[in-house]
């Protein structure tokens, strides 16, 4: 019988996590759990967050069009939303969020008196519906982060880092192929380093 290998749950994220400190695995994170298993799963939800902020091909929504004005001629902006900008044909234009509200920096108003056709926004996904480049990248941050707080011993530290490391160029290269960008630049860590936008922090 043939094993069918699955991308890596939030349960298998926590686990590794766990395994950095030599903590035994747990079959739940859901209910009433130890700070351990609290405290890994509080920094793995912070590192998604952290990195999907920075926008990426897999959540970055370009001309996203179901936008319209509510009684207050304000345009609410998904519940995962965690950026919001004008598209690439009116780049004029400057949006941000505002309370779950899409807001004209130019005019400084969240009122509008129509929605805009289109806008690109950044959408955070939950776990499980990341690609699995994202996830072994977020894992292995988090992981870091989890064991320095924990253990401090930065040989550890250090060993999961190398492994972050790696982990981060072949999320880089997965997010560029999947974007369908051609890398002629040199390899994916070159490329990384030519077109990665400002506000992107690793």
């Amino acid at each position: 019988m043939t094993t069918q290998i699955t991308p890596t749950s939030e349960l298998q994220a926590v686990n590794i996590m766990l395994s950095t400190i030599g903590e035994a695995p747990v079959n739940s994170i859901t209910g009433t759990t130890t700070v351990d298993v609290s405290t890994a799963k509080n920094i793995l939800n912070e590192t998604s967050m952290s990195i999907q902020s920075q926008g990426w091909n897999f959540n970055t929504h370009e001309n996203y069009k179901s936008l319209s004005l509510d009684s207050d001629s304000k345009v609410p902006l998904p519940a995962n939303c965690v950026k919001a900008d004008a598209n690439s044909q009116f780049r004029h234009l400057n949006y941000t969020i505002r309370g779950g509200f899409l807001f004209d920096m130019e005019k400084h108003t969240d009122v509008f008196t129509s929605a805009p056709a289109s806008v690109d926004l950044v959408l955070v996904q939950l776990f499980e519906d990341l690609p699995e480049y994202a996830r072994q990248y977020i894992i292995l941050k988090a992981a870091r982060r989890f064991a320095s707080r924990f253990v401090g011993d930065k040989e550890i530290t250090q060993l999961i880092g190398q492994d972050e490391n790696e982990a981060l160029m072949a999320f880089h290269q997965a997010d560029s192929q999947e974007a369908d960008i051609n890398i002629l630049e040199g390899d994916s860590n070159t490329f990384s380093i030519i077109h990665r936008p400002t506000r992107r922090n690793y």
